[in-house]
């Protein structure tokens, strides 16, 4: 006797295109950050030059400064600082697949643009964060972001409020530059092995 179950169909293909609008609820983060972005100043991450060093592999178009920087934002604000991480969720996670709108950089690609536009990416990290804050996101008034709580009260004044999440963006892009680190060890130790094991052969 068949089971009155919901038919599983992995085969079936979509007439229509998919539309990402309608992957995430409308007031998800990478929505929040995308609007962020799209209303500031990047100018600093488009220069041909820059644009072309650091968004792009060899012999290959470069990636939009822009989407870029919505994926790095929404992966530091959910506590993800690998780069090979992020380019892991892209395949894997609808947000981060929406962040990147479907368009997979390459984790040398993201590593290359958080390095190569350090100080630009930490003004622009600051002033998304302090938005957030100022439109009150988050419960009783804080916004946590990557598990820490930014305090968005009057009582704290807008420089030293702007000081405190500066300092916090150092230390998230410290440890993305450490987590990357880490991994290219990893993968030079994997190579090692992959080449002692050859050898053996």
């Amino acid at each position: 006797m068949a089971l009155n179950y919901r038919p599983v169909d992995r085969d079936q293909q979509f007439l229509l295109p998919p539309d990402m609008r309608e992957w995430l609820p409308a007031d998800h983060l990478v929505w929040v950050i995308e609007a962020l972005v799209a209303d500031m100043d990047t100018t600093p991450f488009t220069g041909r030059k820059r644009r072309l060093s650091t968004t792009s592999r060899a012999g290959q178009r470069g990636y939009d400064p822009d989407m870029l920087l919505v994926l790095l934002l929404y992966a530091y604000s959910v506590g993800q600082r690998s780069s090979r991480g992020i380019e892991r969720l892209c395949h894997t996670d609808v947000a981060f697949r929406v962040a990147c709108g479907g368009d997979i950089p390459d984790h040398t690609v993201i590593s290359r643009f958080r390095s190569d536009h350090a100080e630009d990416f930490a003004d622009l990290f600051t002033q998304v964060l302090g938005e957030c804050v100022k439109a009150g996101m988050g419960r009783v008034g804080v916004i946590a972001i990557d598990g820490t709580k930014i305090a968005a009260d009057a009582s704290m004044g807008s420089n030293r409020r702007e000081e405190y999440i500066r300092d916090l963006i150092d230390e998230i892009t410290a440890e993305a530059a450490e987590a990357d680190a880490d991994d290219e060890q990893l993968n030079i130790d994997d190579d090692d092995d992959q080449a002692a094991r050859t050898a053996l052969i």
